[in-house]
């Protein structure tokens, strides 16, 4: 039988509907208030009160009302995804994922829950699992393009590059337009031709992003001192003072302070807006232009007898044009300065990528972004007892650690312990007229000719 305050509530609740469909979510929330206050612990008013503080972007306020529908109907799916959600926005990765479970349990199944569910668990690093997840939403809706960003990124970060591919070009198909997804296919379809850096508007969007805790983290949190040392090397140029310097890639000005008392004008160039509005801030850059640095290089009339550049080289891909307009700027007898992270014989190992591109900077699952320190642990004084690598990211603010295998090709070393030395040559002994380990030359026996060769 209808009430005056049954109607009362549900003349709030349509409203409340109306306003949220429209996008008034402030408007829907006090719909659905007064809908409470008129009759009180409704379960569907206290989901949809939830869903609209989720849009209002405050998660923490959509947990009661959610906690209170979920103990009158411990089934409701649809308030198990909305906590989820809201979890998940509060970084409780692990709780998310569980409050997911429970949706699908209870048949709340579609394409969002299963890629929701798949982001929190890339949260909590459990990729494989992540993968799958994302795979069941594209199975519920093959048209679900932010699966195929997600699912393809992650899937080329586990090695499996055709399936990667395959997701990719289906994002591409689909409407995808980022940059980021047409150079990480492209670098897929052929890694021997692949773009030598990434694109200019993924690094302009990455750096306006950090832009505003930049040097808090960079200085105080990794205790970043490269353009002290930059500036601190030009003592050994027995050049006592510049009339004019550019600072390449200048970000939020942290060269200029070092650089006082060595230059009488300082102009800098960037390719982030958000880097340059700091930097402008400071009030020590005479002017500031943001652009491409080799583009800027190779079209500006100016003229310096210092060109600076700390930390950019590994943005840039391909040097040579960068090289090239620093030699058409400096003037006769100038100095051109700039730090590079190993340059005392490099050489190329192997490629980790750790980085989900697919993700904004900074949000979780986002993973390592900008290595910056790098220190090697050796067997003896590792906890594992294992040589170790630990890479500091000055972007995300991780630390990685790695394991490190010796890999050995030395002709002789038998027990590969990558020394050719008395125990190889008892192993070999050991192994004497038979075949296996210690045939050094592969003619299916070990005798005296592979004595001859290991001695």
């Amino acid at each position: 039988m209808s009430t005056p305050e049954f109607e009362r509530a549900r003349a709030h609740f349509v409203a409340g509907n109306a306003a949220f469909e429209a996008g008034r979510f402030d408007e829907a929330e006090a719909e659905f208030l007064a809908s409470l206050q008129a009759l009180p612990g409704r379960p569907s008013t206290l989901v949809n009160l939830a869903a609209t503080r989720l849009r209002l972007g405050r998660p923490a306020d959509a947990l009661a009302p959610l906690e209170t529908a979920l103990a009158t109907q411990p089934g409701d799916g649809e308030a198990w995804q909305h906590r989820a959600v809201a979890l998940a926005e509060l970084d409780r990765h692990a709780e998310a994922v569980e409050a997911f479970d429970h949706a699908l349990a209870a048949g709340t199944v579609n394409a969002a829950v299963h890629y929701r569910r798949g982001l929190a668990l890339a949260a909590l690093e459990r990729q494989p699992e992540a993968a799958q997840a994302w795979e069941q939403a594209l199975g519920c809706d093959d048209q679900f393009l932010p699966a195929w960003v997600d699912l393809g990124s992650l899937l080329r970060d586990l090695g499996q590059r055709e399936r990667a591919l395959q997701c990719l070009e289906r994002a591409l198909a689909l409407g995808a337009d980022d940059p980021m997804l047409r150079f990480q296919v492209a670098a897929l379809r052929d890694a021997q031709q692949a773009p030598e850096a990434p694109p200019r508007e993924y690094v302009q969007r990455l750096f306006d992003g950090y832009a505003e805790g930049f040097d808090a983290h960079l200085v105080g949190t990794l205790g970043y001192r490269t353009p002290q040392l930059l500036a601190e090397g030009l003592a050994t140029t027995g050049v006592a003072h510049f009339a004019t310097a550019l600072d390449l890639g200048c970000g939020t000005g942290l060269l200029a302070a070092p650089l006082q008392g060595w230059v009488d004008r300082l102009d800098g160039m960037d390719l982030s807006g958000a880097m340059l509005e700091k930097a402008r801030a400071l009030g020590r850059y005479d002017r500031l232009e943001q652009g491409d640095i080799a583009e800027y290089l190779a079209r500006t009339e100016r003229r310096y007898a210092l060109v600076v550049a700390a930390d950019v080289f590994v943005y840039l891909g391909a040097l040579e044009p960068v090289f090239e307009g620093v030699m058409r700027v400096l003037e006769p007898g100038g100095v051109f300065a700039f730090s590079l992270d190993n340059p005392a014989a490099p050489a190329f190992e192997a490629y980790i990528n750790s980085r989900n591109f697919s993700v904004a900077t900074g949000t979780a699952g986002s993973g390592d972004l900008g290595p910056e320190g790098v220190s090697f642990v050796p067997a003896a004084d590792s906890p594992s007892g294992k040589a170790l690598l630990l890479v500091a990211h000055e972007i995300s603010g991780t630390l990685a650690i790695y394991e490190v295998a010796a890999v050995c090709d030395t002709l002789g070393d038998i027990n590969a312990d990558c020394v050719v030395a008395g125990d190889d040559l008892g192993q070999l002994l050991n192994n004497w007229g038979g075949s296996g380990v210690g045939d050094l030359n592969a003619d299916g026996t070990v005798g005296a000719d592979d004595l001859a060769i290991l001695l």
